[in-house]
Formats: structure tokens, sequence, C-alpha cells
């Protein structure tokens, strides 16, 4: 039976960064078990594919996230020039539709400066300004951080698989966890066909939307649940691209539930889309369909912990918007008119076909809150990495670094031997003084 001295579970951009950290860092039989044939299949490829400067991330309540969003934009350009890699600063603006919106935009060119973004990176425009710049959009005012950029994640994360298995790491495709169970000093775990098995010594649990269902197999982080949103995204006619050449995000409505408010997206081919909505779905990779067996969302509102989602569906807010995300999935008009809000030249005639889904794995608290931020949770010869939604891609690199240290300090790592090696396009030691972790 193989023996692996770390094991990471998921294949996405995270895990992949953990594995390329992992091997530069020591030497010992590293694996990465991923469920698809190949790397960033799900959340990692269906997202926007922008890296976002952290000018949104309070400098403070998110001062981890914001410094890995601040310290990853550099290692991502750098990467993309070392690989051939797209990497286009087109430039987002967070737009205010009112007064109340433009004293967050006031909040958060702060913010920028005060997470490491250089003063010119960072332009506060007024109604006239907007107007100048940007005769489609239709805003009080924006926020334009310049140097946002799209770029083509899946693509990041299959180049970090190479670097990762050449310095040592082993990724195991097509090889979903079912179990993880502490024997002795190791943990025993079965693959999804109940018949393939290892033993790990430490593992890192990366699952994206299985990461919580993975925690409770371990017995930890039972005092959470989550649900599953998807986000559906339409494309537009290549005829009207050129109404806007930057990402048009709006201020939240919605503290709570920042991924409802809708965005004009720039992809990485050039193209553009508008979305998302945020449908509930009965699982991390339901990409398509409404109409679900009464049965799989009864099983899924009767999974432990009950009580958190019982409580979620107490809040009136999270009903009404819920109902509405679920009309904005079969009616186009209803996605159009949001974005038509800070974009009214936008027709319904030039969506012409729905774009690329992805769904959020959105960790559900006692309280029946969503949470924030990524919560990490200790379990026997584990650590498990949950609601891993924001800074996301765009600061998985320095939060990968992040982990490693975390382990490293707790002795998680400590029967592997530590060998750093030479790196090209990274460097550790940039990154650790930048993040606060040990050299």
């Amino acid at each position: 039976m193989d023996t692996w001295d770390v094991a990471v579970v998921g294949g996405g951009i995270l895990g992949t960064s953990l594995g390329y950290w992992l091997a530069a860092r020591y030497d010992g039989r590293i694996a990465v078990i991923e469920r698809e044939k190949t790397v960033a299949e799900h959340t990692s490829r269906r997202n926007t594919g922008v890296v976002h400067r952290p000018f949104y991330l309070h400098p403070e309540k998110r001062r981890i996230f914001a410094r890995a969003a601040q310290v990853s934009h550099g290692l991502w350009k750098n990467y993309a020039a070392a690989k051939g890699l797209p990497f286009d600063e087109v430039g987002t603006y967070e737009v205010a539709l009112d007064d109340a919106g433009m004293d967050v935009l006031g909040t958060y060119t702060e913010w920028a400066v005060q997470n490491g973004m250089r003063a010119d990176e960072v332009a506060l425009l007024d109604g006239r300004e907007m107007r100048q710049r940007e005769p489609n959009v239709s805003c009080v005012g924006a926020l334009l951080s310049k140097t946002d950029t799209v770029v083509d994640y899946r693509a990041f994360t299959t180049a970090l698989r190479k670097d990762a298995e050449d310095l040592g790491a082993t990724f195991l495709m097509s090889s979903g966890v079912r179990e993880a169970d502490a024997l002795g000093d190791d943990l025993d775990i079965v693959l999804d066909n109940g018949q393939e098995r290892f033993r790990a010594r430490f593992l890192v649990n990366c699952a994206g939307g299985g990461a919580v269902e993975l925690a409770h197999r371990a017995g930890v982080a039972l005092e959470y649940t989550a649900l599953y949103f998807r986000g559906e995204y339409w494309i537009v006619d290549g005829s009207v691209a050129g109404l806007v050449q930057r990402n048009v995000y709006s201020v939240p409505r919605h503290k709570d539930l920042p991924f409802l408010d809708p965005h004009w997206v720039v992809r990485a081919n050039g193209g553009r889309e508008i979305g998302p909505n945020a449908v509930p779905v009965t699982g991390p990779w339901r990409y398509q369909g409404l109409a679900l067996p009464i049965g799989l969302w009864l099983e899924k509102l009767l999974e432990p912990p009950v009580e958190n989602k019982v409580r979620l569906l107490r809040n009136p807010e999270f009903v009404t918007l819920t109902m509405g995300e679920m009309l904005s999935s079969i009616s186009k008009a209803e996605m159009l008119g949001r974005v038509q809000r800070f974009l009214p030249a936008l027709r319904e005639s030039h969506l012409v076909r729905p774009g690329t889904a992805g769904i959020r794995s959105q960790v559900i608290d006692r309280r029946g809150g969503m949470a924030r931020e990524a919560i990490e949770v200790p379990g026997p010869h584990s650590y498990h990495i949950l609601n891993y939604n924001s800074p996301g891609a765009t600061g998985a690199p320095a939060y990968a670094a992040h982990i490693v240290d975390r382990l490293a300090t707790r002795g998680d790592l400590d029967h592997l031997r530590k060998n750093p090696k030479p790196l090209k396009a990274w460097s550790w030691e940039p990154v650790a003084k930048a993040m606060g972790l040990a050299a």
C-alpha cells in the first residue's frame, strides 16, 4: 500500500499551488489528489478570470486575504511572463449608483493604498469624469482599479502542475476521496471506487465544493454546513463588445451576499459576458438544470447540522433574494435589467447565448449566517480549508504559501526534510516577507 508524506485533496488552483510550495520547500512523497482527469476543472476555470487588486478588502479585518491578493498579483504577472501566458491589465470600474455608493468607494480608495497598492493604480472618478471616459456607463461615480487583469486560470494551473511535478510532487488524477480515517500515526484514505486505498502521514483538504463534506468525514467542522449557488452568465455579442473596454462591477447592495451584484466582465479571449446570478442547487457540480427531484432537496436540507439551514431560511431577505435568483435563471430580461442599471445601452438581443456557469460553495455557520472568509480547521493528521471563495484564484499562490507556513509552525510538516529548491518565476523569500511568514 502506498504511503504519502502529504496528500493534498483538490487539484484546483489552491491545491496545485500548495503542491508547488510543498515540493519547492521539502523533500518527501507529496501527492495532489484530484477527482477529475485534469486540474482546474471546476471553480478554477469557471470563475470570471480576473486577477483582482485588493481595494475592496478591509486592511485589518481581512488582512491575510488582502495581503494574499496584493502579493499574488505580482506573482501571477511574473508567472505569465515566464510562461508566455496572457496577462491583460484591462482594469476594473467599481461603479456607484447612488451617493451611499460613493461613500463606499471613498473608503475603498483608502483601503487600496493601505493594502499596498500605489496611489497611481487607483482613481476615484465623479459622474462627469465617468461620462467623459465611458459615455455608455450610467453612474454617479466610480473607482478605477487600473491594474485588474484578465487571465486564463486553467492555463495557469496546468502550467503550475507541471512545475510542481518537476519539483517532485505527484498528481493522482481521477481519484476522488471517499474516506480519510485516522489510523495510528497515519490516515487511511479510501478513494471513490471503494477499493483503492493508501496511507498518508498528513492530509490538506482543498477540495473546494467537496471540502465541507470531506471535513465532516474526518470528524471536524461539524458546526458548519454548505449550500451551493450556481452563478450563470450570458455572452455578449461581439458587435457591442466596445460598449466598455474594462470590467464593470457595482458597489454591493447586499453586504452578506456580495456575489449577487452584476458584472460586465472582459474575458481572456477578448469576449464580454454579463452575470452572475446565484441559483441554489443541490451539489457543487450541478452546472445545468432547475427541475430537480424534491428528494434531493430534502436530503440536502436534512444534512446535519440542520439548524444552520433552518436559521438561514428564517431570514426573509435571503428567501426573497433566492426567489429572484431563480427567476433570473429562466429570464434573460431579469439578468439584463440588473446590468442595465449601469449599462443602459445593452439590449436583450445583444445576449447571444449562455456563458460558463460556476458553483459557489458557501459555508453556513450555526447562526444561519454566510461565512465571509476562508475557514481553516485542524483535524486528526489533517488541515481543512473551507469557504475559500475570496480572494479565490487571485490570491491562491500567496495564500498557499501562508498555509505551508502555518503547517510548518504547527509542526505538521516535521516528518518532512526541509530542502528549499531554486525556483524560476517565484521565490519564497519575498513572498514570505510580504506575507509576514517565516523565512
